[in-house]
């Protein structure tokens, strides 16, 4: 592989082609054996399968079996060959040249090229999802000189660029099934057409979703594994039975209940990977609708924060297992910061802040505005645990500071509608960070992405413009050390704003029966393909 760029860049780059070869061989090395069905669990029936279109975690976690990205990411954050086997990166930083893959098809028989990475990058993905649009705007242009190879050339140069071409967030779909079409409406999203490993076969809704090896596949001998299915079990305790029984072969941090993972932590029945959760990075967290009522002060909002013991949720409702978030950049996120104000649990304090806003305390100590009526805070709750027994608290923290709290508990769906139509007040959230503030954080507190309909947006409705010129400024910074005291900023005008209570850096782990293999070998872990992976 070639890289042209400055010594700085440089430095982050020479090891590639090492780590290339070092992973390649450690696969190869491991995976002695083919075949196997695996089993692994879901909480609810994925919103869809098809990742161009702006869906959650359930959808990425099966999508990527069957959709690629032209890269992937390692465990350290160090850009992988995906559809692309190469990449060289001009001088000045602005022209990116990425050689395709050979001999690559979908999984329809048709043969992969240059022009479904033009179509997806030029046409589709910005037409179906926000945050690509967003991630797109400043590329110049996108042509494709012959049938492998794509060239893409910056306005500008962008100091994260690379980190935009993972299949979870920037998944390449095919032309030929997509072009010329209603892209929401084409039956293709029923039966997906992708390059990866595993096809879809039968989706049950309800019961389980299939999926089986793709003979084709373009990275010989992957996949090792005949087929997954993931079972759809809507409740906690039968997951973690299924897990244990043998039923279940893998599950994750998403699917089973905190009590439950500390428990398998400590009793060296299972598998216990940390890794593979570096990129999405996921954060618990309340999101505030800022457009509503009293949440339009940021006094009220800073007033709800002070009266939630963070300590207490991270030991009794998380087990101990994560970080206190500090604000709206993870621990595990380059360019984080701690030496920034936050909000330690003081019930005074909040009442004080209420005070302060002339919401003054009725009978039973129940907070009154103006007209003399009682403040009541609507909470929407992501389901699955632990997120009903946080809501519980949330309620009784905020019940002692004189507001009352409606819980409003839906399914996932209605979650995901509601959220995205600004249908709440204050929501329960787990959102990731996608290894960058330029990517993540700047899709949920920049103003140009408040769009009403879509997902992981600015859904808060949040506005600051500051807030919006710094996300710019460090969006085009390429030194590091600048760009860190810009995020720096950044950090302490939001967390002084208020527009989420930042609750806990989760700690994630995918779980597995001790006779899986080689689950996690990138930063996607079960967001990964699982190509690689075997059972003995």
């Amino acid at each position: 592989m070639r890289i042209q760029m400055g010594m700085k860049a440089k430095a982050a780059f020479i090891t590639i082609g090492a780590i290339i070869t070092v992973a390649n061989s450690l696969s190869n090395a491991s995976a002695q054996t083919s075949g196997g069905d695996l089993v692994t669990v879901m909480r609810a029936d994925p919103k869809g399968l098809i990742p161009a279109f702006p869906h959650g975690g359930d959808t990425r976690i099966i999508a990527a079996k069957i959709f690629e990205g032209l890269i992937s990411y390692s465990t350290d954050l160090r850009p992988l060959p995906g559809l692309a086997k190469s990449w060289e990166i001009s001088s000045d930083g602005l022209t990116y040249t990425f050689k395709l893959q050979n001999g690559v098809h979908w999984n329809d028989g048709k043969e992969f090229s240059s022009a479904d990475v033009l179509f997806s990058l030029n046409e589709m993905l910005p037409a179906t999802n926000a945050a690509a649009k967003q991630a797109l705007e400043e590329v110049k242009s996108i042509e494709a000189p012959d049938a492998e190879t794509v060239v893409i050339t910056l306005k500008r140069r962008v100091p994260y660029f690379l980190m935009l071409f993972p299949g979870q967030q920037m998944p390449i779909m095919p032309k030929h099934i997509y072009e010329g079409t209603d892209y929401i409406k084409n039956p293709a999203n029923l039966m997906p057409i992708g390059t990866g490993p595993f096809k879809l076969v039968e989706w049950k809704r309800g019961s389980y979703v299939r999926l089986e090896k793709n003979e084709n596949y373009w990275k010989k001998p992957e996949p090792y594994l005949d087929s997954i299915t993931y079972r759809i079990m809507p409740d906690a305790s039968s997951r973690a039975i299924a897990l244990e029984s043998g039923d279940v072969n893998v599950a994750t941090s998403g699917e089973l209940s905190s009590s439950d993972i500390a428990r398998f932590k400590t009793s060296g029945e299972f598998r216990m990977d940390s890794k593979g959760w570096e990129y999405f990075a996921s954060q618990a967290l309340l999101v505030i609708n800022v457009r509503n009522h009293v949440l339009q002060d940021a006094r009220f909002r800073q007033a709800l924060s002070y009266a939630l013991d963070k300590r207490f949720i991270l030991d009794h409702v998380w087990n101990g297992t994560g970080a206190i978030s500090t604000g709206p950049v993870s621990h595990s996120i380059p360019f984080y910061t701690d030496k920034i104000s936050s909000y330690s649990f003081d019930p005074k304090k909040a009442s004080a802040l209420l005070d302060e806003i002339g919401l003054r305390a009725g009978a039973d100590d129940k907070r009154l505005d103006a007209q003399g009526n009682p403040i009541t805070v609507k909470l929407l709750i992501l389901p699955g645990e632990p997120y009903g027994r946080l809501a519980e608290y949330i309620r009784e923290a905020w019940r002692g500071i004189g507001i009352a709290t409606d819980l409003q508990a839906v399914d996932l769906g209605n979650w995901y509608d509601r959220m995205a139509n600004w249908n709440f007040d204050v929501a329960i959230a787990n959102l990731g960070q996608f290894a960058d503030p330029g990517i993540g954080a700047r899709s949920y507190y920049h103003s140009g992405n408040i769009k009403k309909g879509v997902m992981f947006s600015n859904m808060g409705g949040y506005k600051n413009g500051d807030v919006d010129a710094l996300f710019d400024q460090a969006s085009l910074e390429m030194d590091p050390e600048r760009r860190g005291e810009i995020y720096h900023q950044i950090q302490q005008k939001i967390v002084t704003d208020a527009p989420a209570i930042w609750l806990i850096d989760l700690e994630r782990f995918t779980v597995s029966q001790k006779n899986v293999h080689n689950l996690v070998t990138d930063a996607f872990g079960p967001w990964g393909s699982w190509a690689s992976a075997y059972i003995e």
